[in-house]
């Protein structure tokens, strides 16, 4: 005979003869659908970057990408930007630097 402990009375129960009150009580929090945590892609929103109103959160998300638009939460997009390197200065500050070095 195999016997388990039960989480709800405390004793020791058969497998095959568990007793019907000792069953665990179904948490109604959860769903009996196969995907209860489906994330769904439809949206209603405005977007903030250039006005026109989606109905999808890729399509939304797509033309922020496009434009160079980061999202951020309910934060203002703003476009990224990346610094450019000035090369010429560069050079000339390592020139100086190595004239000053030579003398």
């Amino acid at each position: 005979m195999r016997e388990r402990y039960c989480r709800v009375c405390g004793g020791w129960h058969q497998l095959d003869q568990w007793p019907h009150n000792c069953m665990p009580v179904k948490n109604l929090a959860q769903s009996d659908l196969p995907a209860p945590h489906f994330v769904s892609d439809s949206i209603e929103i405005r977007s903030m970057h250039d006005g026109q109103h989606y109905t999808s959160k890729a399509k939304l998300r797509r033309a922020y990408r496009s434009a160079g638009v980061e999202e951020i939460g309910n934060e203002k997009p703003r476009p990224i930007e990346k610094p450019k390197a000035d090369k010429q200065g560069i050079r000339k500050a390592l020139k100086e630097a190595y004239q000053q070095h030579r003398a």
